[in-house]
């Protein structure tokens, strides 16, 4: 008797793990995830950053990167040549900034060693502007309105689209705000 009662016990734990780790395994599998609650996505108005103002550019692009992250390292060629297209004036209105958690000597050297020649902003807290996972790329119009957003190591049709955005006429971008998530991987910040 005490037997059957061990059996049934045990048959209903081993039923009930199944059916959690089998619907842990849908979800995961079949449920698409948008932006958390603190994530940031198109539409949201962004607080202005230190020693920043939004509204002197029409439109500014902000590379939230990290020391450390093999995503940002491997697009540091996509950012040099976002760069270059800033500085020869082909994203016209458009101004790249980068900003990293870590400290101004490290952001000083990792900026140095990458060849990255745009604004940084060192020692910033990602959560400012809403960034959760590294790198992100936010389009903000001169209100401090993010109009689109991409996340992590872009594959090449992802960066022509960052290209396109930043290459159109700013009243153009505010009309077609949108959230993009790429499929790819991310750097999340140390815990």
């Amino acid at each position: 008797m005490m037997k059957n009662k061990v059996e049934v016990a045990a048959n209903v734990v081993v039923i009930l793990l199944a059916v959690v780790i089998g619907s842990v395994f849908l979800m995961d599998r079949f449920v698409t995830p948008g932006p958390g609650p603190n994530e940031v996505k198109a539409g949201d108005q962004l607080p202005g950053l230190h020693a920043y103002d939004w509204k002197a550019h029409d439109r500014t692009l902000v590379l939230a990167l990290r020391n450390g992250c093999h995503f940002c390292e491997a697009s540091m060629p996509f950012y040099r040549r976002l760069a270059k297209l800033e500085q020869s004036n082909q994203i016209g209105g458009v101004h790249l900034i980068a900003v990293f958690p870590d400290d101004p000597a490290v952001v000083r050297q990792v900026v140095e060693t990458q060849q990255l020649t745009i604004e940084v902003v060192a020692a910033f807290e990602l959560g400012q502007v809403k960034v959760q996972a590294t790198p992100t790329l936010i389009l903000v119009d001169e209100q401090g309105r993010v109009s689109k957003v991409w996340m992590g190591e872009l594959p090449s049709a992802e960066e022509a689209e960052v290209i396109a955005a930043i290459s159109k006429p700013p009243t153009a971008e505010s009309k077609q705000q949108s959230f993009l998530r790429a499929p790819c991987e991310t750097c999340k910040p140390k815990s």
